[in-house]
């Protein structure tokens, strides 16, 4: 049940970010930080849940506590705006450098996964920026990819468990871009190439309308 009201959430928001970004920004920003929230949201229901406490062992505990983070997360992108847009910009883009960069078996020079996501969160802070100073473009670019990464970490899961039959084995990796093998690696990567430039050309087309 929690994974399915995700995955439907998750697929209508990376919609609206992918292909209508730009024209309602303050929304997809909301948005972004909303699916933002909802990762922290299960980090914070999986580390609780290890301790003695009666809520976190309630009927639908995760679920609720995942909408709680999102909500609050997405509220507070929505009323600070443009202040939170290079933190939400920074957060997610170092987020998928380094969950993409592990999936992918880059190897760094160093061992220390702290470092690693420092230098992710760097390069998260310069695309912040660039979306904070530049905008227009760089709005639409980053709307459309963050859209399709969204809405590929949710439907190509299903989409592998359908080719390989085993959909009793899926495990949706919600938000963590994390993925598990060649064939999804490759099919993630489509998805999201595809995703990125079809939300790219609709947001110009309705941006020159």
């Amino acid at each position: 049940m929690t994974m399915l009201v995700i995955t439907l959430l998750s697929v209508i928001g990376g919609a609206i970010c992918c292909f209508a970004g730009y024209r309602i920004f303050r929304v997809a920003l909301s948005l972004m930080g909303g699916c933002l929230g909802a990762y922290v949201g299960l980090v914070v229901y999986e580390y609780l849940s290890k301790y003695d406490i009666a809520l976190m062992h309630m009927e639908y505990s995760e679920l609720v506590t995942m909408i709680a983070f999102a909500v609050l997360f997405g509220a507070l992108a929505f009323g600070l705006y443009m202040k939170a847009l290079i933190a939400v910009v920074t957060l997610l883009s170092g987020w998928y450098l380094y969950s993409d960069s592990e999936s992918i078996g880059i190897k760094l020079p160093w061992n220390s996964p702290v470092i690693t996501f420092g230098i992710c969160l760097l390069f998260g802070l310069v695309i912040g920026f660039a979306v904070y100073y530049l905008q227009k473009w760089a709005i639409i670019i980053f709307t459309s990819f963050i859209g399709a990464k969204i809405i590929a970490s949710v439907l190509v899961p299903y989409l592998i468990a359908l080719i390989n039959g085993h959909q009793g084995e899926m495990v949706l990796k919600l938000m963590s871009g994390k993925i598990s093998g060649d064939t999804e690696l490759l099919i993630g990567l489509i998805s999201v190439l595809l995703l990125t430039g079809a939300g790219i050309a609709v947001q110009m087309s309705k941006k020159n309308s």
